[in-house]
């Protein structure tokens, strides 16, 4: 049993990588500087940890459809309220009504597809967010990108300095991640020099902060946690 866990634990890891790749090597085709590409995922992590085929989970119990059984149905065209059922969805949880009527026409029948997602993402960046596209393609900034998408493209509910400063941390994880490295080469992305940990089934954010001699309420800052009690197996933390 412990093997079978450890292997999904290893197989997820590796797909959310494989889907950070992805797309910051889209962003840095479309003409994003390395702190735009950056703060773009950074906001992307926040809203829907870089996966395409996700709903907001507070409306599960409503709905009552896993994310695979809702994106099937979305595409069948089974499940008939997705526009207007008011549910975050996707890479950029897309939630109000015209902005999912319109991913719903751009992926129609594929609407849990990362690519078609990204292409709706630059659809609605090139039209009524061209603000922020300009920003991204220009900026050398890391914070002044990553506050301009949360504050004028994914417009959360908490836009304070503290929801800013830990969107602003995941950033900086992907810029340590991949700026240098070349979109048209995968096997290539810079080394990290941010330190990380990844949660093990049974991890607590308590007994981590002891582990590495800091507290939980660094790590919920750095990390953008609300509630440090939920932390879920291959969670990436940022560490001080």
């Amino acid at each position: 049993m412990k093997l079978i866990l450890f292997l999904f634990l290893f197989i997820g890891i590796a797909s959310q990588t494989q889907n950070e790749r992805t797309v910051w090597n889209y962003l840095k085709r479309k003409g994003l500087t390395d702190q735009g590409a950056a703060g773009l995922m950074g906001n992307l992590y926040c809203e829907s940890g870089i996966e395409s085929v996700i709903y907001e989970w507070s409306y599960h119990p409503s709905i009552g459809l896993s994310n695979e059984q809702y994106v099937a149905q979305v595409n069948s065209g089974a499940y008939t309220n997705f526009v207007y059922d008011q549910a975050g969805f996707g890479l950029a949880q897309w939630t109000y009504w015209s902005r999912k009527q319109g991913l719903l026409d751009k992926c129609r029948g594929n609407i849990g597809d990362m690519t078609c997602q990204l292409d709706y993402l630059f659809v609605e960046l090139e039209g009524q967010f061209a603000r922020v596209l300009s920003h991204l393609r220009s900026s050398s900034d890391l914070y002044s990108c990553t506050s301009k998408v949360m504050i004028e493209f994914e417009s959360p509910y908490d836009q304070s300095a503290s929801a800013i400063a830990g969107r602003n941390s995941h950033s900086q994880r992907y810029y340590n991640m991949f700026a240098g490295s070349n979109p048209s080469d995968p096997s290539t992305p810079s080394t990290p020099s941010t330190n990380t940990y990844v949660v093990q089934y049974g991890d607590t954010l308590s007994a981590i902060a002891l582990r590495f001699g800091t507290t939980v309420a660094i790590l919920c800052q750095l990390n953008n946690i609300s509630n440090p009690n939920i932390i879920y197996a291959g969670q990436v933390l940022i560490l001080p």
